[in-house]
């Protein structure tokens, strides 16, 4: 008994001790629940990153960018330092640009070749698509 007291003393205050240290040394862990908005956000941000990666490495545009005074290098190294904002407001520019460049000299193109090819078949067809452009005299 004397044996067991003079054990169990000494071992129960260094436990105790140990079990009141032992939380402050592991910081405490908060859970939440991450938005699907937050991940697509950051899914498209990546992707609009990528997207601008892949157009400094092309030939055309890495000319240009010399051409301004702006090494490849360097370019790469501003597309990394974009924020999220500046990322959401270039891919939301890079969708509304037309692809082919300004549809409006295409249309115009297509125009006149239509003009001009009812103008032909006016002229030569007996048969009139406007009759009221034509005096029976």
């Amino acid at each position: 008994m004397n044996f067991m007291a003079k054990t169990l003393k000494p071992t129960s205050i260094f436990l105790a001790i140990i079990f009141l240290l032992v939380p402050a040394y592991y910081q405490s862990a908060s859970a939440a629940m991450i938005g699907t908005e937050t991940m697509l956000a950051t899914d498209r941000n990546q992707i609009t990153r990528d997207y601008l990666h892949d157009l400094v490495s092309r030939e055309d545009i890495q000319k240009l960018l010399v051409a301004r005074g702006i090494t490849p290098h360097e370019a790469k190294a501003r597309i990394d330092s974009l924020s999220d904002d500046e990322l959401k407001l270039i891919s939301g520019k890079m969708a509304d640009l037309p692809a082919g460049g300004d549809a409006t000299g295409f249309i115009l193109v297509v125009a006149a070749v239509i003009i001009i090819a009812i103008l032909i078949v006016e002229y030569f067809s007996e048969v009139k698509m406007f009759p009221q452009l034509h005096s029976d005299e």
